[in-house]
């Protein structure tokens, strides 16, 4: 296993070295790319400059110039959603399904006929998923210490790696500014909801900037929902839900010389309890979660391009104890990862980015055999070409993986894709098209699990491609995409007959589809300005395992068939007043889709009032969800609130 460690602390020697001597080499650099506005502390009647994005291309590009579809919610639209969490702010504007297994539980998205763990997670550019379940609860996620989040839809593994099979969630966390900025919020709703927040950030000296932040949300979770197992059904509340997380943020950006870094941590802290499904008798089951990370980055100009570095260590603790059961476990992982990237102008048509990047992550768990760890290397590059109104965007990615036992698992993957304007005079219609390879390793339960677990797993791999529409106007955009791909040597878990299941490389998916997003701002003759969106997703995955099985070519299961999403917000004066819902279509439950839940449509409103006086900004949000009062499910029996309010207070100097 030395071979592994000898080109992990290379790749860091290599970065110190040319990092050291970078300022030798000369200044001559690309010019720097216009980046968003940090908006995160403004009310939310204020609006963001378009965004760039690096999550569908390694070189910065608009969403409209991108191969792919990117969906941005940036802080204007983090705002108006009233999301607490990363798994709400999707919910509400994202053109993804979020399978909730009950409010203030695990939440997980699903991308184009994806899981959690085929879904590439990313903070500030860098990899976070956890490697012994392959996914994030995003319901752990706050939004309050982020300023966007970006959703690539479609192959990422060209770019980031193992995992984007469906595609990328890019979280952007607030970065320190050179003025002065304090804000604080506090808030109380029904079922005992109630929590609070501060910011405070400013210079520290002529060539550093400091941001904190801090946030705590607690509920009791007791709503009361309509128990249908019991005969007659009858209105009881929710046991064992409260819950309560506590987030701290921190980061320091300075210069020096050429240098640009910025170093970030990040923990959280969380205790739940785990209510059972409705039609069982509560158990006590509690869950307490630990995630701790430290993160930076350095830019330099060197004599041919900008060199990034960039590195991460990621801690994360999870303890889980059911007193019937008399069970009382706790799992760690720890993943070190580094990465050095060079962009740098090739011709008077490409530019290019390319690097190395290399992880080190290992698991401990009751049930986790010893050897759970993993070594990975990856080499990457892309280009972006100009002809004319013709942009290109090839890439390509190599990832290794040292197992425990000896063996070494590669995977390749290419990716090809355009925009194009079709038309000269038109320079607001666009084409897009890609199309690319992506994988996914095993996750250390599916390789340790004791018992099941199957060492010898090969990593899940897929083609896809899609094709879309972009049509913009200053006032807002429209796009069209229809996208498909076809998955193999799908992780399924399986009885063996003895007691216990194990995993296999046995599943087949085909899926295809279309995506329709539209946006549009502008302003009333009498005075307010309106914003409106919609977001429709079809999604047809189907399984092509077994022809001879009752599952083959029948939907997967927890996928909807169809989601639609609108949002509208009117900002008139101090008042701001933005409502959405969302449609959500029938999922099915069994592989063999003999049974469903049903759809349901969930709507909420909110509406903010802001005054300023002596320089001090205050605004109080009066928010109500499930506004229709609809009797769902997400997933499973899992029941989740009728209609409730929150108030929340906004104070900021």
């Amino acid at each position: 296993m030395a071979v592994p460690f000898r080109l992990f602390f290379a790749l860091l020697s290599g970065a110190l070295l040319l990092l050291s001597l970078a300022p030798l080499r000369g200044t001559a650099q690309t010019p720097a790319s216009p980046t968003p506005t940090d908006d995160s502390l403004r009310v939310q009647w204020e609006r963001a400059l378009p965004p760039l994005t690096v999550t569908a291309s390694r070189l910065p590009t608009t969403p409209a110039q991108a191969p792919a579809r990117v969906t941005v919610i940036d802080s204007v639209a983090l705002a108006r959603t009233g999301a607490a969490s990363v798994a709400s702010a999707l919910e509400a504007r994202a053109g993804l399904f979020v399978r909730r297994y009950g409010d203030g539980k695990l939440a997980t998205p699903a991308l184009r006929g994806t899981g959690a763990s085929q879904t590439a997670l990313l903070l500030d550019g860098q990899a976070i998923s956890d490697p012994q379940i392959g996914h994030l609860d995003l319901s752990l996620l706050p939004t309050v210490l982020l300023r966007s989040v970006e959703v690539m839809h479609g192959p990422a593994s060209s770019l980031h790696g193992s995992d984007g099979l469906g595609g990328a969630i890019h979280l952007r966390t607030l970065r320190p500014r050179s003025s002065l900025r304090v804000r604080g919020t506090a808030h109380a709703g029904a079922f005992g909801e109630r929590g609070g927040g501060l910011l405070v950030g400013g210079p520290l000296g002529d060539r550093t900037s400091v941001l904190a932040a801090a946030d705590v949300q607690t509920t009791d979770g007791d709503f009361p929902y309509l128990d249908e197992s019991q005969f007659p059904a009858r209105t009881v509340r929710r046991r064992n839900a409260d819950r309560v997380r506590r987030s701290l943020y921190g980061s320091v950006r300075s210069t020096a010389g050429d240098h640009r870094f910025r170093v970030s941590g990040w923990g959280t802290w969380a205790e739940r309890g785990l209510p059972p499904p409705s039609s069982t008798a509560p158990a006590g089951e509690r869950q307490w979660d630990t995630q701790l990370r430290l993160w930076g980055r350095d830019r330099v100009p060197v004599g041919v391009g900008q060199l990034t570095v960039q590195g991460l260590t990621q801690h994360t603790r999870l303890r889980y104890a059911n007193p019937a059961q008399g069970l009382d476990q706790t799992g760690r992982t720890w993943v070190h990862s580094l990465e050095a990237t060079l962009r740098t102008p090739l011709t008077d048509r490409w530019a290019g980015a390319g690097g190395l990047s290399g992880s080190l992550a290992r698991a401990r768990h009751p049930r986790l055999d010893a050897a759970a760890h993993q070594e990975h290397l990856a080499v990457f590059a892309e280009g972006t070409g100009t002809y004319g109104r013709l942009r290109l965007y090839p890439a390509l990615r190599a990832d290794t993986y040292w197992m425990p036992d000896g063996a070494t698992r590669l995977a390749l993957s290419p990716r090809l894709g355009l925009n194009w304007q079709p038309v000269s005079a038109w320079s607001s219609l666009r084409l897009k098209a890609q199309v690319g390879r992506a994988f996914r390793v095993p996750t250390f339960n599916d390789r340790y699990w004791q018992p099941g677990g199957t060492p010898g797993l090969r990593p899940e791999r897929s083609w896809g491609g899609d094709l879309g529409l972009w049509l913009g106007r200053p006032q807002g955009h429209v796009e069209l995409t229809a996208f498909g791909h076809r998955r193999r040597d799908q992780i399924v878990w399986r009885p063996t007959g003895q007691g216990y299941w194990s995993p296999t490389n046995v599943g087949r998916v085909r899926v295809l589809g279309a995506e329709a997003a539209a946006v549009r701002s502008g302003t009333l003759p009498f005075g307010p300005e309106v914003e409106g969106g919609l977001t429709y997703t079809l999604t047809d995955a189907r399984t092509r395992t077994d022809p001879g099985a009752a599952s083959y070519d029948a939907p997967l299961r927890y996928v909807p068939r169809h989601q639609l999403k609108v949002h509208s917000t009117v900002s008139w004066g101090p008042a701001t007043l933005s409502a959405h819902a969302r449609y959500t279509g029938r999922r099915y439950v069994t592989s063999d889709a003999s049974q469903a839940l049903a759809p349901y449509v969930v709507a909420g409103t909110r509406l903010q009032v802001a005054h300023t006086v002596a320089g001090v900004r205050t605004a109080l949000a009066l928010r109500v969800d499930n506004l229709l009062d609809t009797d769902y499910r997400s997933v499973g029996a899992r029941p989740m609130p009728p209609r409730h309010a929150q108030l929340r207070l906004l104070v900021a100097p």
